[in-house]
């Protein structure tokens, strides 16, 4: 990374902070993006430039979290696709747990922004589409397969199940925490797949 990229990186950082912090103090709505330009020291038109909609500054962090797609990429490719898709899932829990992204805060703010949250199941629709190309691109096989599709989509609902399961216990557990037992208990699972009866 050059200068001008680090700086780049240190303006866009700098600005997301911000952000947070003002969305903390004064509710997510009541925030203005002229406000946040101010306090992070940088022009109106360079916010926006970095981030078009406000709710980008909210939701960067869980762009990069549930990027599972990339992270099946970086996976060894003789790795059996099970444990792959373990191991994304582990990784994403600990994307979650560190406490430089603040996951924890933003997805309060999120549960109480009907914007913000209608976006966020747009980021998990788009990370299962994705997902399912990296399944795919790794299977051999077409994105319209069957299996294929339901894996993806498996995957990703098991990260909803594990984040409904951490907000709902008191005091919240970590992420790794709550994956780890969650994948320990889905061997044993009693999972059943919706059937038709035979035809005679």
């Amino acid at each position: 990374m050059n200068l001008r990229q680090r700086k780049a990186a240190q303006t866009r950082r700098r600005m997301l902070d911000v952000a947070i912090a003002l969305f903390e103090r004064d509710g997510y709505e009541a925030t203005k993006m002229e406000s946040i330009a101010e306090q992070a020291e940088v022009g109106t038109t360079t916010l926006y430039r970095y981030f078009p909609s406000k709710e980008l500054l909210l939701l960067d962090q869980f762009a990069d979290v549930l990027d599972c797609a990339s992270r099946l990429r970086a996976r060894p490719d003789a790795e059996p696709l099970d444990v792959s898709l373990g191991e994304v899932l582990l990784d994403i829990a600990q994307a979650v747990d560190d406490p430089g992204r603040n996951i924890a805060s933003l997805r309060s703010l999120i549960d109480s922004s009907p914007g913000p949250r209608a976006k966020l199941w747009d980021y998990f629709l788009q990370a299962r589409e994705q997902l399912t190309v990296a399944i795919a691109e790794r299977e051999g096989l077409p994105a319209s397969d069957l299996g294929v599709r339901v894996t993806a989509a498996m995957t990703l609902e098991l990260l909803q199940i594990i984040d409904v399961t951490s907000a709902q216990t008191n005091p919240s557990p970590p992420h790794l925490q709550v994956t780890t037992a969650v994948l320990g208990q889905l061997p044993h699972a009693a999972i059943r797949f919706p059937v038709i009866h035979a035809v005679p």
